[in-house]
């Protein structure tokens, strides 16, 4: 991934992965043990099941340098490990990794993850937003969210500000980086009977538990 993708926004890192990354992916779902993983999720949706990332190959290549990037946009995680070296440098771990299979109608409500990090993976988006958006249910909406993938961010009982991401098949291999207590939600799409695949992911912090990990902008659920 390139370096600039680093440097664009602070609540989340969105990047387009490699050719040799989506193959790993696609490969690890192939392999999948088909063990089911809904009653884990919040999610209202028919499939989701645990992969396994194979000797850790896309930690150790795509989210350890992500997870290392995000911990020290923190100053107080910069200033104990790096300035006065009292905390030991993190160790991150990817704690659970699943793919979502998800059909029309589906969706996955407001929600939080477990963890430290999370993230998600576009593999297989069917619609396009401009044709979501012009159903007639979003036509008129001065907010047309159908297909859309969003971020709910606020401070405790004050104003919540949206950030949508609409998705169409030119989104395939697009990997969103994020906190792990940054509420999210997944709008359902229409008109197909294909299936949106999407691939996600919790981490972990291992090691001492500083007070920066505990800030929050939203309570997590």
């Amino acid at each position: 991934m390139p370096d600039e993708i680093f440097k664009k926004n602070p609540i989340k890192i969105d990047s387009k992965l490699t050719e040799e990354e989506m193959n790993f992916l696609n490969q690890a779902i192939l392999e999948s043990d088909n063990l089911s993983f809904n009653s884990q999720l919040a999610g209202n949706i028919s499939k989701s099941e645990l992969i396994i990332d194979k000797d850790n190959w896309f930690y150790e290549n795509v989210l350890k340098r992500c997870a290392e990037t995000m911990y020290f946009r923190d100053w107080n995680n910069h200033y104990f490990v790096h300035i006065e070296k009292t905390v030991p440098f993190p160790i991150f771990k990817l704690q659970n990794l699943w793919v979502n299979y998800q059909k029309q109608h589906e969706f996955n409500p407001p929600h939080a993850h477990e963890g430290i990090f999370s993230f998600v993976v576009f593999m297989k988006i069917p619609t396009h937003w401009k044709e979501q958006h012009a159903l007639p249910i979003s036509i008129n909406s001065n907010s047309p969210n159908a297909s859309n993938f969003q971020f709910l961010l606020g401070r405790g009982t004050g104003p919540v500000n949206l950030e949508s991401i609409s998705l169409s098949p030119e989104d395939e291999g697009r990997m969103l980086f994020f906190p792990a207590w940054v509420c999210h939600q997944v709008f359902p799409f229409y008109g197909t009977e294909e299936e949106r695949i999407t691939l996600s992911g919790n981490i972990f912090k291992n090691n001492i538990f500083v007070e920066s990990d505990t800030k929050r902008i939203l309570p997590q659920t």
